[in-house]
């Protein structure tokens, strides 16, 4: 706008569109496989065995192709540019040990992935198998890296790979897991907490936390970011004070949530190896 004066949006130059058109585009956790209900919703089930969160739907929305998909072909191409719903040929080089499938699986063909913009995250530990005596194919830690290698940031996993209580020494983990993948990748990302924010669609858009179109409904923080921290705890207070309520939303000291990640590590590991090559995070 100059001297009082509008342009409208498809009169400005090209250049200048499509750059605006990518700044559209949402910077997603890409989930390998579906979370699920029993371990992320830190709430007890109904009496008939339910439980009041449903985390799939959510992560099934932060897996649509982006808003800007549905607006023009312009914005369409800006969208295609690094995106797509991958076919299965492009696991062609994911080598045959990580090819990883369980009943959480997500299919090749289910979820959009920007390849300039996602990082990828699973949500399989092999609690999964304690909890639902599920045999799982292929190895999670060395899929989740194969994938790492194919977009942007670090790998993500879920704590609980690093809680040794959980297991028997004879169940801990999956004889297809190659823990020399951790190697293999400089630096991992580890959830530490998991938030289930109840909000509808306007209210998380206009919040800017969710995508600037509110279109990646998944999040990971790390717990060494205070200002995006406060900014997802001043929301919650705001449009799920429930949420807060129970407790749900923890805000302990960094170096609380490092010494216990720590911890575990050296627990699991044998090892305080990888001590240096994990950040804890927040997932909401």
């Amino acid at each position: 706008m100059a001297g009082g004066s509008f342009h409208f949006f498809p009169r400005l130059p090209t250049e200048l569109r499509l750059e605006i058109w990518r700044l559209c585009l949402p910077w997603r956790v890409h989930e390998l496989d579906y979370p699920t209900d029993e371990g992320l919703s830190n709430l007890e089930p109904d009496s008939d065995g339910s439980y009041p969160c449903k985390v799939i739907p959510t992560a099934k929305l932060n897996g649509l192709p982006p808003v800007i998909t549905r607006v023009c072909q312009e914005s369409r191409n800006v969208a295609n540019e690094s995106g797509s719903v991958p076919r299965a040929g492009f696991y062609a080089d994911l080598p045959d040990d990580d090819r990883f499938t369980s009943f959480s699986s997500v299919g090749a063909d289910d979820y959009w992935l920007d390849t300039k913009r996602d990082t990828a995250h699973i949500n399989w530990t092999p609690l999964y198998q304690y909890t639902y005596d599920e045999q799982s194919e292929g190895s999670a830690l060395g899929c989740v890296a194969w994938l790492s290698r194919q977009v942007v940031g670090h790998p993500s996993i879920m704590r609980e790979w690093f809680q040794w209580y959980w297991f028997n020494s004879d169940r801990r983990y999956s004889q297809n897991e190659r823990f020399e993948v951790f190697d293999e990748r400089p630096s991992w990302s580890v959830v530490m907490h998991v938030v289930i924010i109840h909000a509808n669609f306007r209210d998380a858009a206009q919040s800017g936390l969710f995508g600037l179109l509110g279109d990646a409904t998944v999040q990971i923080v790390s717990v060494s970011d205070e200002d995006k921290i406060t900014a997802f705890y001043d929301f919650v207070h705001e449009y799920d004070p429930q949420t807060s309520a129970a407790g749900e939303f923890e805000r302990g000291p960094m170096e609380t949530l490092r010494g216990k990640l720590k911890f575990d590590l050296v627990k699991t590991m044998g090892s305080d190896k990888l001590v240096h090559h994990v950040s804890p995070l927040h997932k909401d």
